[in-house]
């Protein structure tokens, strides 16, 4: 089971489960629509239950919920400022719940606070899910095959797959090359502990080196890649063969049924 404290988000995890083996295509097509539902829709049930399923298909890729926990706090700040600004801008007409100091909580302010933020949890669950389940070169080969048509059209659709897959494979390794610096940072006797302006001021310490280092590598990728002689417009051959099978049209047919009815019975 996974138990790492690095950053799920863009790392790929092998192991043998139901999702692994799934195409990564049939996981995308999923993704969409669950996203565009899910922007049409304003109810809680609908997020609910697509979060509970969420949980249970990362729980049966084999992620324990203490790393689930670990990896998705670094993420709450995100939905705690969405959480804040639809409480401090949103709901204006609606009933007062609570007031202090001339500031007033209302009803319709709390509801939209928790509708976005629940709809965010969402969107970072699926990434995670498709990112944890299928290897990069796999969601760059399916992000090409689904784009394919539009190479009739002139979209460069081999550079985009490219950059998908490389900005996929740098998550994990600016993860680590932050983790390297702070504890560099440590050793030279940087104290990040204090109040919270403190430690967003000295993360500037760690930040900048990351930049640089991030910049740096991309220079001598784009030398490797160069050197290899790579020409997007070249018709090329994959290292893997993807395969849409029975099990892929099974998981989108029984998926997309069990999403619009959740839909239309819960809009």
């Amino acid at each position: 089971m996974f138990q790492s404290r690095a950053a799920l988000l863009g790392q790929y995890f092998p192991a043998d489960s139901y999702w692994h083996r799934l195409d990564a295509r049939a996981k995308i097509f999923m993704v969409f629509l669950v996203l565009i539902l899910s922007l049409l829709t304003v109810s809680f049930v609908f997020y609910l239950v697509i979060l509970a399923a969420l949980m249970i298909a990362l729980f049966s890729a084999r992620v324990s919920p203490g790393a689930l926990f670990r990896n998705f706090q670094p993420l709450l700040v995100i939905v705690l400022i969405t959480f804040v600004y639809h409480l401090v801008f949103s709901g204006r007409g609606t009933e007062t719940l609570y007031s202090f100091f001339g500031f007033e909580i209302t009803r319709g302010a709390l509801s939209r606070a928790c509708f976005f933020s629940l709809r965010l949890i969402i969107f970072i669950t699926m990434a995670y899910l498709v990112t944890l389940t299928s290897s990069p070169s796999e969601l760059a080969e399916a992000f090409i095959s689904i784009l394919k048509p539009l190479k009739r059209i002139g979209v460069p659709v081999n550079d985009l797959g490219l950059v998908l897959f490389i900005a996929i494979r740098f998550i994990p390794i600016l993860y680590e090359e932050f983790n390297a610096i702070k504890n560099a940072q440590i050793i030279r006797g940087v104290n990040f502990a204090g109040s919270v302006f403190n430690r967003i001021k000295k993360t500037g310490y760690i930040l900048i080196p990351v930049f640089v280092a991030a910049i740096s590598r991309a220079d001598d990728l784009a030398m490797a890649i160069e050197a290899r002689g790579y020409d997007s417009n070249r018709e090329r051959t994959f290292y893997t063969r993807m395969s849409f099978g029975g099990r892929e049209w099974f998981f989108l047919l029984s998926g997309t049924i069990l999403v619009f009815i959740l839909f239309y019975k819960t809009r």
